[in-house]
């Protein structure tokens, strides 16, 4: 009976062992699963902050192209709007030089004192007849 109780013994220290083992083993499971799930968040978090990242350099670029196409735009703005006054005043300089030189008594005046011009009377006039 003796040897029995031993090997019962020895069975109960294996038992006692498998189950310490198991135990270990579950905890280090979990340990690890823990640890494995910890490395997947921190992998996640880190996707996320550089994908946050790099939406905002690439809003950053986005919004530098559109300020400087906006002052490209505003640059020839005021180009064009400079011409535009520059082809008014000239315009405007040529209407008065026009009216300048060309008064309608000075052209009366040539055409009386070179031309001959008369102005139209009853006894001046002739009128004729055209038969076809």
């Amino acid at each position: 009976m003796s040897s029995a109780l031993k090997k019962r013994k020895i069975n109960k220290n294996l038992n006692k062992k498998l189950k310490l083992s198991l135990h270990d083993q579950t905890s280090y499971d979990i340990k690890f699963r823990y640890n494995k799930l910890q490395k997947k968040d921190r992998k996640f978090k880190r996707n996320i902050l550089a994908l946050l990242f790099l939406s905002f350099i690439f809003m950053g670029f986005i919004s530098l192209h559109n300020y400087i196409k906006l002052n490209n735009r505003i640059k020839e703005y005021n180009k064009l709007q400079s011409q535009y006054t520059s082809y008014q005043l000239t315009r405007d300089r040529l209407n008065s030089d026009l009216e300048d030189s060309v008064s309608l008594k000075e052209i009366q005046r040539y055409a009386m004192e070179n031309l001959g011009m008369i102005y139209e009377n009853e006894g001046n006039v002739v009128y004729l007849n055209i038969d076809r």
